[in-house]
């Protein structure tokens, strides 16, 4: 995980915090929001909100809300298969996850294909191995070799056994939900605490999928991680103006909330951003915006003043390359997380092309931005030591040599994991490799074997053997 920044950037004055929420209540109470599952409808009701006679609209009354949100913790912890990979979610730090949901794999040359159960497979062994990733992910692609409905068993089995991170479960309605929960139970025990998160994605403008509703439900009941996400795309499912696309986000976000804590009170939710801008020229979404970025720092300002978690998206782009604009856009929405003060960033490796596809070599890239910033975030000393008075009394004709610099140099001065430390001459003996080129060179290396990092702790023989009798008994029923 990544320090936060000891000072947050901050776009939004106390009053514009204070009017945007206002928005978002006055949404709620006025407009309200279609909840498209009779569950989901009954239980809010239960809790206070009205519902329409004879409609799937939701009302929510301010006091109902502000209950709902006086329930959720700050922060949480979600647990790992391996204890010592535990990722708090919440205050001063930023956790990252890779790509969710792409379709497609793009290879180096940019051109595309299907997604695999082995592409799959791959992005969750880099996710594991990698120090930059804190959360394995969930639907890191979507394996068109898998059927769709045994996708929710035949994923989380993977994410499990690949990787000993924390993961997400499927929320392919409540059968995907409770798909993923018990084979977390199998792996480690009874779920006396979050192990992985539900991405519960709400259809703006100001409506809840059944099948999303039912998977909310299912993993609030069972005490898991929230993750809400609106679908805002500025001007085309949202007001076009960055504080009145914030006040819908919120108000979608919060009657989510109400109905998590209606099902599970006290389950843990995190607020959040996704794409958040987009372009009206094309109709598409603006990831890697300067709108993206501007989501992420007002989101996560909004969250704060509300005690919650936030999440957004950090290191995507438009690009359909691992490329120049891939890497600037990449790094600028990166930066937003953290200067930001997010606590979660998804889509934070692997993405192009507005997260449609993922890609091998922008996964390492990303990668390679994120140990950039986990290093900015460490924080730096001022004792004697770090200041080295005495050394530059000395007066040494280079410090190349001094026992201080070489007792400090390799936590003094960040070495990237792909960028080379190479002369001109050397470089273009090389073949003048960009950081794509060096980044597939990487990936190579590591199908010979040569780990990025680390590996997973292998899972209880047991337990797999009983998760593969649960998949085949669900397969079979």
């Amino acid at each position: 995980m990544i320090s936060h920044p000891s000072g947050y950037c901050e776009k939004l004055s106390a009053a514009d915090t204070k009017a945007i929420l206002e928005a978002s209540f006055a949404i709620l109470e006025r407009a309200g929001m279609e909840v498209r599952s009779e569950r989901a409808r009954a239980l809010l009701q239960e809790a206070g909100a009205r519902v329409e006679p004879d409609t799937i609209l939701v009302k929510f009354p301010e006091h109902l809300v502000r209950q709902s949100l006086a329930q959720v913790p700050s922060s949480f912890v979600l647990r790992a298969r391996n204890l010592e990979k535990n990722v708090t979610l919440g205050g001063r730090a930023l956790a990252t996850s890779p790509g969710y949901g792409s379709a497609s794999v793009c290879g180096a040359d940019g051109r595309r294909r299907p997604a695999t159960a082995a592409d799959f497979d791959e992005f969750a062994r880099l996710a594991c191995a990698c120090d930059a990733i804190d959360i394995t992910g969930g639907l890191l692609v979507e394996p068109s070799d898998i059927p769709p409905a045994e996708r929710p068993r035949e994923l989380t089995f993977r994410l499990i056994s690949i990787s000993d991170k924390p993961f997400f479960g499927s929320v392919a309605g409540a059968e995907g939900a409770r798909d993923s929960l018990e084979l977390a139970r199998i792996a480690m025990g009874p779920l006396d605490a979050p192990v992985m998160l539900a991405l519960i994605n709400i259809n703006s403008p100001l409506a809840l999928d059944g099948r999303m509703a039912e998977a909310l439900i299912a993993y609030a009941e069972a005490a898991q991680g929230i993750l809400l996400t609106p679908g805002i795309l500025m001007g085309i499912t949202a007001p076009v103006t960055l504080a009145g696309a914030l006040a819908q986000s919120f108000a979608e976000q919060l009657a989510c909330l109400v109905l998590a804590q209606a099902a599970g009170p006290g389950v843990p939710v995190i607020l959040g951003t996704g794409g958040f801008g987009s372009d009206m020229r094309t109709g598409g979404s603006g990831f890697g915006r300067p709108e993206n970025a501007l989501g992420t720092l007002c989101g996560a300002q909004i969250a704060r003043s509300l005690g919650l978690p936030f999440r957004c998206s950090g290191g995507v782009t438009g690009s359909m390359l691992a490329d120049a604009r891939a890497g600037s856009e990449s790094m600028m929405t990166a930066l937003a997380a953290w200067t930001g003060g997010a606590n979660l960033c998804l889509q934070a490796a692997g993405t192009l092309d507005n997260i449609n596809a993922m890609s091998r070599e922008k996964f390492l890239m990303d990668a390679e931005i994120w140990s950039a910033i986990r290093r900015m975030g460490r924080r730096e000393g001022a004792g004697i030591e770090e200041i080295a008075l005495g050394e530059t009394l000395s007066r040494p004709e280079s410090y190349i040599t001094t026992d201080h610099t070489l007792a400090h140099h390799r936590e003094s001065l960040h070495s990237p994991p792909l960028s080379r430390a190479e002369t001109y001459e050397g470089w273009l003996a090389a073949g003048g490799r960009d950081l794509a080129a060096l980044a597939r060179e990487s990936l190579i290396r590591e199908s010979h074997g040569q780990a990025l990092s680390r590996s997973a702790q292998p899972l209880d023989e047991k337990a797999r053997a009983e998760m593969e009798r649960y998949i085949r008994t669900s397969r079979c029923g």
